[in-house]
């Protein structure tokens, strides 16, 4: 049986149209974790998706879902990567500067990628390398002599108030500021608002006084265990009452 030329012609196109299978061979996590964490200083949070990320790498989302398993996962390889491209400082051996270059470390990781800590909080993200960092961080404390009560104290205080820091420092950064004739019969406002002062300064200020002021504060009264009995434990000063 013979076919009619125009049938062949018609199947011709269907078989140019067939998209071409693109080969996972060049992903792998280094490669998704850098673009990832473009996206995410491209995009923001809100432009952080999966399918987002795979446009990038110029595959589906179901190629790149066989290297993650879920958003969670691209998260935390986005948490990490944003980590190893500012590697820590060598330690000094002075746990107050070596507490400072960690402080400092955090303000230009914000700086660098906005939207990661975002990313973090969101999906709650504690990596090996998040957990050595807090490991570091008490370890300093520790350094300080610091009983390890204070210590402890000292490390969670002066993380969250680093943390509130950085992350007030970018909201005030995109802030504008009050009109001047609403501070015209507030002088003390209004001298806060006109000056103008170097953020990183005045971030340094502010860190190194938080540090001085609770090691100062807990060497002269440190913090005891709920319950624990003050007259057995040693090197540890009782009040009595008068």
């Amino acid at each position: 049986m013979s076919v009619h030329p125009s049938r062949r012609k018609r199947a011709s196109p269907r078989k140019q149209a067939r998209p071409k299978i693109r080969s996972l061979a060049p992903l792998d996590k280094e490669n998704i974790a850098a673009t990832a964490l473009a996206v995410l200083d491209d995009r923001g949070l809100s432009g952080f998706t999966v399918r987002a990320v795979a446009g990038a790498l110029g595959v589906t989302p179901m190629a790149l879902y066989y290297h993650v398993h879920n958003k969670a996962e691209l998260a935390a390889l986005v948490v990490d990567a944003s980590m190893h491209q500012h590697p820590f400082a060598i330690p000094s051996g002075d746990w107050r500067e070596d507490l400072w270059a960690m402080a400092r470390w955090t303000r230009e990781m914000a700086l660098a990628h906005p939207a990661v800590q975002e990313v973090r909080r969101t999906y709650r993200i504690y990596t090996k390398d998040i957990l050595q960092m807090a490991d570091r961080w008490l370890s300093l404390w520790q350094q300080s002599g610091l009983e390890l009560t204070s210590a402890i104290v000292a490390a969670t205080t002066s993380s969250m108030a680093i943390v509130g820091l950085v992350g007030e420092e970018s909201i005030f950064r995109e802030l504008a500021f009050p009109d001047p004739v609403s501070t015209m019969h507030l002088p003390n406002a209004r001298l806060l608002f006109q000056r103008r002062h170097d953020p990183k300064q005045m971030y340094e200020l502010a860190v190194r006084a938080l540090i001085e002021g609770l090691h100062t504060r807990l060497m002269r009264e440190p913090l005891r265990q709920p319950g624990s009995n003050p007259s057995t434990l040693p090197n540890r000063r009782v009040r009595r009452a008068r």
